[in-house]
């Protein structure tokens, strides 16, 4: 692992359905979201951040947005990368790429089921981008 640690975001159970995070300050509504396909290959800051959670199991799941910041519970980015591959595997995986090195970012997962309907943010974690 070394230079490629891994942080994992244990979502639990998520409840597809809720809307926003109550007594939140965040509002996901206020950040747009680009998907994983829209990342340009040749990005301009070479940091990144391995993140892994549990998958959501339920029938209704279509995808899971990440958002990142600076700042605790002040995200500023938001990454879509929709649904999983089918798998057994019970973790996702995924690289946040084009990070300023050395900056620490805090992160949170929400998942989405197939009338956009939202779980509440996951545990927030945080890590620097190497």
């Amino acid at each position: 692992m070394g230079a490629r640690r891994i942080f994992s975001i244990l979502l639990g159970i998520l409840l597809i359905g809720l809307f926003g995070c109550r007594g939140a300050e965040i509002k996901m509504e206020d950040i747009s979201c680009r998907t994983a396909s829209a990342i340009p290959a040749s990005a301009t800051l070479n940091g990144k951040i391995t993140i892994a959670w549990d998958i959501n199991k339920e029938d209704k799941l279509a995808g899971y947005k990440i958002y990142y910041g600076l700042a605790s519970r002040n995200y500023e980015s938001c990454i879509d990368i929709g649904s999983p591959p089918e798998s057994s595997a019970s973790t996702l995986k995924y690289v946040l790429m084009d990070l300023e090195s050395g900056k620490r970012y805090y992160i949170a997962v929400i998942a989405y089921d197939k009338k956009n309907n939202k779980s509440i943010f996951s545990n927030e974690v945080s890590a620097v981008a190497e």
